[in-house]
């Protein structure tokens, strides 16, 4: 098990030489003064406002004792307690018999395993004797207990297989794998009325995964394109050979007989192949190369971008302006991180569930110190996914937190995006 970051005093009894702590992963517990090793003293110290006279990692484990024990008011060769001896295990036979918890609490189910253990044990040996072994070593590890059980329960949550069930209006359930975006539902409504939506939000939250799983979940087929600069109208429309053969793209097929075609960034297309679009979704019918079309009554249009269509911005420079005619023939709906979906991105890599959590807790922690600070950078679940790989297959959390999220920031933003970020 890896070393673990010490606990914080939250405070001290002198009387009884008892510290209360909590520890990283948000559980409280006591510690006594004589069982802290080296860095709960340095804690325990600074709690206390002792007197270092120099640094305090440059002093011997006897040094820092006598300082901080001074300070807690106790002395070294002070009596202590005498410990209570390990009970023996006479040979008394006994039968046990295995009982079902009596509470939902953590010391229930503990003492529930204790009780079931015994269960298991040949005659001859003293129940209550082991018991009180069972439970001295459990109260000694507790927290440590607490810790391995919430990683676990995460590790459960993480790896369950996810069924999601939409019921369509006329009583038709389809199943969907996996773990769907938080919006999906109300993306699902909107493209139930056969309203064209358009989806704004930030690098890597899922827009284009939304758009599929909705086609899948109304029964419909889906297309999509990604736009740039050098796309052109032909693209969209075809074109004719210069023996006469039309050739078709996605969009015709979908215009013609229906489905549900993603325009995927569409804030990055070059500003001539929305006046087309602009005719194929106000109008009932459309010119193709190869004669006039008619729109199929289930023909669904959906846009991504990573801006309004207002042109470029700061973390996203190649936007081009959308004309409003355009936009006016969207509903608009903000796509904002879901954390669960980020969880099962980082899962389905297969990296340790102990890392993995410490790898989204400091991609998290990044995002919030752009957000804090006004950062033009981009933090997205695709730095939680690539940096999962990349920690799975050996590199550092530095290296990984490198090359996925800070990826040549300059100093002053790197310190700022590090801020209360611990390696």
């Amino acid at each position: 098990m890896p070393a673990q970051k010490s606990p914080e005093v939250l405070s001290f009894d002198r009387t009884t030489r008892i510290a209360r702590v909590k520890y990283p992963n948000g559980f409280e517990g006591n510690l006594g003064l004589l069982n802290m090793d080296k860095n709960q003293l340095l804690k325990l110290g600074s709690f206390l406002k002792v007197t270092w006279n120099g640094t305090p990692m440059h002093k011997s484990l006897d040094e820092i004792k006598s300082i901080v024990y001074r300070g807690a008011g106790y002395e070294i060769g002070t009596p202590t307690p005498t410990p209570a001896p390990i009970p023996t295990v006479p040979t008394v036979a006994t039968s046990i018999k295995a009982t079902a918890p009596s509470g939902s609490s953590l010391d229930a189910v503990i003492a529930t395993m204790v009780q079931n253990l015994l269960a298991t044990m040949p005659l001859g040996i003293d129940a209550d004797a082991v018991t009180a072994i069972a439970e001295s070593v459990m109260t000694q590890n507790l927290d440590s207990v607490k810790a391995d059980l919430v990683n676990l329960s995460e590790a459960v949550r993480l790896v369950r297989p996810v069924v999601t069930e939409i019921h369509l209006p006329h009583g038709e359930v389809r199943k969907l794998q996996g773990v769907q975006h938080a919006q999906f539902p109300s993306v699902l409504k909107i493209l139930q009325k056969k309203r064209n939506i358009f989806m704004v939000g930030s690098a890597g939250t899922g827009k284009t995964t939304i758009a599929e799983k909705a086609s899948q979940a109304l029964g419909l087929d889906f297309s999509a394109q990604s736009f740039n600069s050098q796309s052109s109208k032909s693209d969209l429309v075809g074109f004719k050979t210069a023996n006469g053969v039309y050739i078709g793209t996605e969009f015709r097929e979908r215009f013609q007989n229906g489905g549900i075609f993603l325009m995927d960034e569409i804030d990055n297309a070059n500003p001539n192949i929305l006046g087309t679009l602009n005719a194929a979704l106000a109008n009932g019918f459309m010119a193709f190369p190869d004669g006039m079309v008619k729109r199929h009554d289930g023909f669904i249009a959906i846009a991504a971008g990573n801006t309004y269509g207002n042109g470029a911005t700061a973390q996203y420079v190649g936007r081009n302006p959308i004309d409003g005619a355009t936009k006016d023939r969207f509903v608009f709906m903000d796509i904002l991180i879901d954390e669960n979906i980020e969880d099962a991105m980082v899962a389905s890599t297969g990296l340790d569930v102990r890392k993995a959590t410490k790898w989204t807790m400091i991609v998290r922690q990044c995002r919030k110190n752009v957000a804090d600070f006004g950062l033009q950078v981009i933090v997205s679940p695709r730095a939680s996914e690539n940096g999962a790989h990349l920690l799975d297959a050996g590199f550092t959390f530095r290296e990984a937190i490198d090359m996925t999220v800070l990826k040549g920031a300059k100093p002053e933003q790197a310190e700022k995006i590090l801020t209360g970020v611990a390696l």
